[in-house]
């Protein structure tokens, strides 16, 4: 009933606009907790791939089993010193499958910048880098035009920076692989984040 519900309020508030802060943290606070395998927000998985160039199966969840795929955090109830807390907002998380390869496309918005800085212990678990790599991302995401991918020098994370509607600051994560390692191509990377960007407000 929550995906119903997300979905309704996409159609019913968005009409083609970009997503806001307080929109994304409704649909969050409407994630059941034990997950789910369909993504609350309109990505078109598919279609990206195919815009990316990539080939194979594509769609929601995970390439193997039935584990949950969609999980969400706002910073309500959280402890005071988390990253949602000390910056409102809303992270939605979901994995997508190519083929075998899993798949992770986080979006995140607060209401100050920087937005991105909820995800970088993801970046560096998914990337293989550690504080030296991960502030010259950051840097690098803050800087770039709405609907820009950037990628980690690993080449399979990408994060793009979204238009909101209203003030705060948004972005999309997309992680290949893990460690370092994904059978796409960094061109293919990078190509996937901008098309699914354009879906949501990139």
């Amino acid at each position: 009933m929550a995906l119903v519900a997300a979905a309704v309020l996409l159609a019913g508030c968005r009409g083609g606009d970009a997503l806001s802060v307080d929109e994304l943290q409704e649909i969050a606070g409407g994630v059941d907790p034990e997950g789910g395998i369909e993504c609350p927000l309109p990505y078109d998985f598919a279609k990206a791939a195919t815009a990316a160039g990539v080939a194979g199966d594509a769609g929601p969840g995970h390439a193997r089993g039935v584990l949950p795929a969609i999980s969400a955090e706002t910073g309500e109830g959280a402890d005071r010193d988390a990253p949602l807390a000390r910056n409102p907002g809303a992270l939605v998380s979901c994995v997508f499958h190519i083929g075998q390869e899993d798949l992770e496309v986080h979006t995140v918005a607060t209401q100050k910048p920087q937005a991105l800085s909820v995800l970088l212990p993801v970046v560096s678990k998914a990337a293989g880098v550690g504080p030296e790599g991960l502030i010259p991302f950051s840097e690098e995401t803050a800087a770039a035009k709405a609907g820009t991918p950037v990628l980690a020098t690993s080449g399979n994370v990408a994060a793009v920076r979204l238009e909101l509607d209203g003030d705060g600051d948004a972005s999309l994560l997309l992680t290949a692989g893990d460690a370092g390692h994904s059978g796409l191509s960094r061109d293919q990377v990078e190509d996937l984040a901008r098309a699914l960007a354009g879906q949501i407000g990139g």
